[in-house]
């Protein structure tokens, strides 16, 4: 439990550090920003469906070998057969994301990393959320609020 807190925290810690990846598009509201990509995933699964493939990694047999101790007594173990392995994938998938960008780009928006504020900064500005895209600067960052939301700071 103590394990798990401490893991927890630190991801906690380290999630505010991470740049912001999200679709941007100066002046919409984020959850229209939402919405917007939401609908383009959709569009782009109906598009592109699921092609699954499947690959097969053979199976094979280890031999029987001889394991000797310090002593010189030696044991024979016996051999044995590794099964296969079968390995699904969907070979849409890149693809499909491929679609769900390119209906965001015509929509106007544009896929953006922001990095996180350096400390000196995310203390100087007052808490808030940001709920409206705003003009973006070469010095933007990001600060991550507690409970997943974030706020864009364009000093």
């Amino acid at each position: 439990m103590r394990y798990t807190t401490s893991l927890a925290i630190s991801f906690l810690a380290l999630a505010g550090c991470m740049p912001l990846s999200l679709y941007y598009k100066e002046g919409v509201s984020v959850q229209t920003a939402r919405d917007t990509e939401t609908s383009c995933k959709i569009k782009a699964a109906r598009d592109v469906p699921v092609r699954t493939v499947t690959r097969t990694i053979p199976g094979r047999f280890v031999p029987s070998r001889q394991i000797c101790d310090a002593n010189g007594v030696c044991q024979r173990r016996g051999g044995f057969y590794l099964p296969p392995e079968f390995i699904t994938t969907d070979a849409n998938e890149g693809l499909r994301k491929e679609a769900s960008d390119l209906c965001m780009r015509q929509q106007g928006y544009e896929f953006i990393r922001l990095p996180a504020c350096k400390q000196t900064v995310a203390h100087t500005v007052p808490s808030a959320t940001t709920s409206r895209l705003p003009k973006l600067t070469p010095q933007a960052c990001v600060v991550r609020n507690q409970g997943g939301t974030w706020q864009i700071v364009t000093p």
